[in-house]
């Protein structure tokens, strides 16, 4: 895995789980498309822009190891 993609994945821990769940849909069309470039809607543009938004302003936070420990342990995981 590359250092990328492993900073990504940290961040992605510490999100809300509809967030995470959104990034995991993003890359899991990017994984079946093969070559073909996965291009985000202008609505997806606009989520992403507020959920960036919420982060820095600190209307959201990202979930903690443990919340996500917690949360896979939860649904069986």
């Amino acid at each position: 895995m590359t250092k990328l993609l492993e900073k990504a994945i940290e961040q992605l821990r510490e999100l809300p789980a509809e967030d995470q769940n959104a990034a995991a849909q993003a890359l899991f069309v990017h994984m079946v498309s093969g070559n073909a470039e996965y291009h985000l809607t202008d609505e997806q543009v606009r989520e992403v822009k507020r959920i960036q938004r919420n982060l820095r302003s600190g209307k959201t936070r990202l979930a903690t190891k443990r919340e996500m420990a917690a949360l896979w342990k939860g649904c069986g995981l």
